[in-house]
């Protein structure tokens, strides 16, 4: 027991010794990287000019003294880092404005776009054709009203109205009718007149398919959209516009035995909105005056993110809309909810891919009350540039209806909408650039630190010229160390290759001898016989 006790003692007595030599090489090698950083340090001070790092470092001033600085020195630091942090929240949050522009006797705008839709969609010349050819009925058939009712259910179907489709859910000879194709066969064409202040230019029309059925885009270059065909924003038709205060700005519509709904609306919209409906009836003469509230872009604006200007520009594409506006981008998110609950997408919206839906997928439709919530989920962002339209003064007038020289009656109606010269828009502009967050960066190092661009280049080749230096003494004392091993291997190597061939040689000569016997030796016990 005596013997266990005493060998436990050394024992613990080496573990004391090799710890204590442990403690004392890592107390040299923390006060030398210590001294090295200290050194490091003063001589980024003396690079720089900084004499606060000077003096933290500084052994022959008091260890108060020496904490002071150093406290002072790591709040300005502080202070430095939280004001740029701060900054460049605000360069990533909000770096714009909104600002008021007045100078108003230079500029151009853009005329107030018109969606004409029918109250009766219907060509029955068209509407007999094709029942004729799609299901061989003709007018003396009894299902004949039948086909014409679903027709005119299809062709008067609205986004908010279509539960007259729903009738037509059991019938199975209505499945793979493409409802978009019939629309545009039995469709009235636009054979009104068009003209404006500006002769020598050519209005554009074209029929489109909206939230509202089949319409017809007057002055509308975004409605190119709404067909589905690929467009290039760049070459699509310009919208009518003039000068403010030097031209009477103004579109005239006349109608000829066509009544219908008018929607005005900004040109680089759709229309998707109740605000400017106009009703148009026969012999109506209505005159409609708008007050334009226009938000114009500035050009650094495109040199930001959506994320910081929270806006979008219209030829500027997007994961869903090759060319942008808020409208289509509202009009497309309905649709795609339409597509995930009943797996089709109503003939509304052409320009969405998907499978279209027949009366049963309107009734699928209806049964999820599309689109009353989704007008409540369906968020979109602005567009940087925007023309916001507002009815001021509406003039009516009725002529009733007249016989013209064949005796037959033809009721005439007309809509004509101008523009009041504004003298006041928006302008959405960038106040806070990258390069003033660049500034505000050296301001506030400037201000809390003293140092600029120039001193933290000098602190990062003092830091990495010493780093360099320390990392190239490291691998030469690790190639020496390196060197001494193998040196030390091959020599033990050699050393052992000799003893090995001197234990050869002893072992060849111990086998000479018992090969070759001598005179005093015993001859063999047997003798080879040829």
């Amino acid at each position: 027991m005596t013997i266990w006790a005493a060998r436990n003692r050394r024992v613990a007595k080496w573990i004391r010794l090799r710890l204590e030599d442990l403690g004392k090489v890592t107390r040299s090698l923390l006060q030398a990287h210590l001294s090295r950083i200290a050194d490091i340090t003063a001589q980024a001070g003396a690079e720089t000019g900084l004499l606060a790092i000077s003096l933290t470092v500084n052994r022959h001033l008091h260890v108060l003294e020496r904490i002071i600085w150093l406290i002072v020195l790591i709040s300005s630091i502080s202070a430095a880092l939280m004001l740029s942090r701060f900054q460049f929240t605000r360069y990533l949050t909000s770096p714009t404005v909104i600002s008021v522009d007045r100078d108003y006797r230079g500029w151009n705008g853009s005329l107030p776009a018109v969606t004409l839709c029918y109250y009766d969609h219907i060509d029955s010349f068209k509407a007999n054709e094709y029942i004729q050819e799609v299901w061989n009925v003709s007018i003396i058939d009894e299902d004949y009203f039948y086909f014409m009712d679903f027709l005119y259910a299809v062709v008067n179907a609205t986004a908010s109205n279509y539960a007259e489709l729903t009738k037509f859910a059991e019938d199975e000879r209505f499945d793979q009718i493409d409802l978009y194709e019939m629309i545009q066969r039995v469709d009235r064409p636009f054979e009104q007149v068009i003209s404006s202040f500006d002769t020598n230019f050519e209005v554009h029309v074209q029929m489109v398919m909206t939230e509202r059925g089949s319409c017809y885009a007057i002055n509308a270059p975004m409605s190119t959209v709404l067909s589905g065909k690929s467009v290039v924003y760049e070459e699509m038709p310009q919208p009518l516009s003039c000068q403010y205060g030097k031209q009477q700005c103004y579109i005239r519509m006349d109608l000829y035995e066509s009544t219908g709904v008018l929607d005005v609306h900004s040109p680089y919209e759709v229309s998707a909105t109740e605000a400017n409906i106009v009703a148009l009836h026969k012999s109506d003469e209505i005159t409609a005056s708008f007050k334009v509230l226009e938000t114009v872009a500035s050009k650094n604006l495109r040199d930001l993110s959506v994320e910081q200007r929270k806006c979008v520009f219209n030829n500027e594409e997007t994961s869903n809309l090759k060319i942008y506006s808020k409208s289509l981008c509202l009009a497309r998110c309905r649709a795609v909810m339409a597509l995930e609950m009943c797996n089709c997408v109503p003939f509304f919206y052409p320009f969405v891919p998907g499978p279209s839906c027949n009366p049963a997928g309107f009734e699928c439709l209806l049964d999820f009350k599309w689109p009353i919530w989704a007008l409540h989920i369906c968020k979109c962002p602005s567009t940087c540039t925007e023309i916001e339209y507002t009815m001021q003064t509406v003039k009516k007038s009725s002529w009733g209806i007249k016989n013209n020289e064949e005796g037959s009656e033809m009721a005439t109606s007309s809509f004509r909408w101008d523009l009041i010269p504004p003298k006041v828009r928006f302008r959405h502009d960038v106040v806070f650039s990258f390069e003033d967050l660049v500034v505000s960066f050296g301001g506030a190092l400037a201000f809390f630190v003293g140092v600029s661009v120039m001193g933290l280049v000098q602190i990062g080749h003092v830091i990495v010229y010493n780093l360099l230096l320390d990392m190239l003494n490291l691998s030469r004392w690790l190639y020496a160390i390196f060197r001494g091993w193998i040196i030390r291997h091959r020599k033990i190597k050699r050393e052992r290759r000799m003893e090995s061939m001197a234990n050869e040689r002893i072992s060849l000569a111990d086998t000479a001898k018992l090969q070759f016997p001598t005179p005093s030796s015993p001859p063999p016990p047997f003798e080879y016989v040829n």
